[in-house]
């Protein structure tokens, strides 16, 4: 059996408000809510349009890092998902206007201040939901040639950084359905999985070893664009180029993660086909 691939005020226009969350535009946060996962100031695929400022450490800053932005310099990055929180660093020599803007393919979301009368790193300046789920385009300037701080990005869970070449998958337009051993699996035209049948080895990839008698979403896989069916293991390809895999892992497909997984890991990125011939 062979698997191959082939391949602080804000300001927010109407349709990007933010939901209420646990943290609130303004607050401090130290660590990505359930739901999302964050990414350094100093990640290679966060570009800066100008000469970063290197923030001081010992700021409280994430991984104790931070770049200014000043005058007319930008910082831009792409990501895959619905969602994306701006945490910076808020201190007494920024505007309290809302001077910083934020454009998310091409259009202008909102913008926010970083005033405060002290220093407080890991503040969750914005934030925008209801996204589409797919490749989006940020950019982030000061309309006023101000200074702003970047310590961090908070995109959803499921999405990635990626490089301006890339290009997610397209979401299947039809529903595809799949037959495996003692179960089934739906692809529906929204890019989401739903499953049925046994379960013994997790196949079903709902997080359990029981099995599904009516058909059930597999909750967080979204975008996915193709699947293949195997011997009581699954693996799918979303749009963005990840590789998910659950069930039977026994053999060790899928990484050192158990034997039995019971629902959908991440074990290879950058895929553009998968293939399930043997």
């Amino acid at each position: 059996m062979a698997l191959s691939f082939i391949v602080l005020s804000i300001l927010v226009f109407p349709g990007f408000a933010s939901t209420a969350k646990a943290a609130t535009v303004g607050e401090q946060l130290k660590a990505p809510e359930q739901g999302w996962k964050r990414f350094d100031d100093h990640n290679p695929l966060i570009k800066y349009n100008g000469t970063p400022l290197n923030q001081s450490s010992g700021q409280g800053l994430y991984n104790d890092t931070g770049y200014g932005v000043l005058g007319k310099d930008s910082v831009e990055f792409y990501f895959t998902g619905t969602k994306m929180r701006f945490i910076g660093a808020n201190y007494n020599n920024r505007s309290t206007s809302a001077n910083i803007e934020v454009y998310i393919d091409g259009a202008l979301k909102g913008s926010f201040s970083q005033y405060s009368s002290s220093l407080i790193a890991q503040v969750l300046n914005f934030e925008v939901t209801g996204l589409s789920d797919a490749k989006h385009k940020v950019k982030v300037q000061s309309n006023d040639n101000g200074l702003f701080v970047i310590d961090a990005i908070d995109i959803s869970e499921t999405g990635d950084l990626v490089a301006p070449d890339v290009t997610p998958n397209p979401t299947p337009t039809t529903t595809k359905l799949f037959v495996g051993d003692n179960s089934m699996y739906l692809l529906d035209a929204n890019g989401e999985v739903w499953s049925w049948g046994s379960n013994d080895y997790g196949q079903l990839g709902l997080g359990d070893t029981t099995k599904r008698t009516v058909k059930t979403k597999i909750p967080g896989l979204t975008g996915i664009t193709d699947i293949v069916v195997k011997d009581h293991f699954v693996i799918a390809l979303k749009n963005d180029g990840k590789v998910y895999g659950w069930g039977n892992n026994t053999s060790g497909v899928l990484g050192a993660v158990g034997e039995i997984v019971k629902q959908p890991v991440n074990f290879e990125n950058n895929i553009t086909v998968i293939d399930g011939a043997n």
